[in-house]
């Protein structure tokens, strides 16, 4: 709790960020991996390893931005530094960690921004407020001159915190049009990243499983993470042990199926 709340004292975060809850969600995020570590090992060693293989794949080495940088955890940020003269982190905030990283490097730029560019439209609604007319707006120029654009394990969590705060804001939980609207949000990612001119690797979860500790329990049950849509190719996956008992329950096990794929220019992602 003491690490968890230095983490929160000490980000630097827009307040408009904090009120959507993406700070909280930082900090949560970042005391599970401390409590989970060595259940998250192998996912973390899978993401490293399909970053790795993407550098290889990509031919200029440049600038490479990371869409989700997150702590870092499940980056290879040494070899990123080796590989490329500029490497962009970009996430809504930055905890010390990755900020104490970046100081001691000159290649490495911090980037705080909204991926959805939905938080200063959606801050203040208005009483004729309508979820269908939500459209998100991806900052384009981020990825402008990058050789390879990495989204790290941030497509599925993109629609929460928006959809967390459209039902604070009165929107029905179980409004298909909130479910629509949050699905757009992940299509909206894809589509900016297929017109990037670099190539792309994209790693994101693709469902979550809900597995019983005791084998003669009911099976799993499962879910999928990104609101309906499915790929259709893949170049790896793989099982994340996200929240093994009892970090969410001592009755269940929470695991992530993850996926990646590579783009490489002029390519688009397969899904249905």
């Amino acid at each position: 709790m003491l690490i968890e709340a230095l983490n929160f004292l000490s980000a630097r975060c827009e307040g408009k960020f904090k009120r959507f809850g993406y700070l909280h969600e930082a900090v949560a995020i970042d005391a599970r991996f401390r409590r989970c570590k060595s259940a998250w090992k192998s996912h973390l060693e899978n993401t490293k390893s399909e970053i790795l293989s993407a550098i290889d794949k990509t031919s200029k080495h440049a600038k490479v931005v990371v869409l989700g940088a997150g702590a870092g955890y499940d980056i290879p940020l040494d070899e990123l530094e080796r590989q490329f003269d500029r490497v962009v982190l970009v996430d809504v905030v930055f905890l010390r960690s990755i900020r104490k990283k970046a100081q001691r490097s000159s290649k490495i730029t911090l980037v705080e921004a909204d991926l959805t560019g939905l938080v200063d439209s959606l801050e203040y609604l208005s009483s004729d407020f309508n979820v269908k007319k939500i459209q998100s707006t991806p900052p384009v120029d981020l990825l402008d001159g990058a050789d390879l654009v990495i989204s790290c394990n941030i497509l599925s969590q993109l629609p929460i915190c928006i959809q967390n705060w459209l039902i604070k804001s009165g929107v029905d939980e179980d409004d298909g049009d909130l479910q629509k609207c949050c699905r757009k949000i992940i299509r909206d990612h894809l589509k900016w990243l297929e017109k990037s001119d670099s190539s792309v690797l994209l790693i994101t979860d693709l469902e979550r499983r809900v597995e019983p500790v005791k084998v003669m329990e009911e099976g799993e049950i499962r879910d999928n993470a990104l609101y309906g849509l499915k790929f259709n190719k893949l170049a790896a996956n793989w099982i994340w042990d996200i929240a093994p008992s009892p970090e969410v329950d001592t009755a269940y096990h929470l695991k992530h199926l993850v996926g990646s794929v590579y783009l490489k220019h002029d390519d688009f992602f397969d899904i249905s």
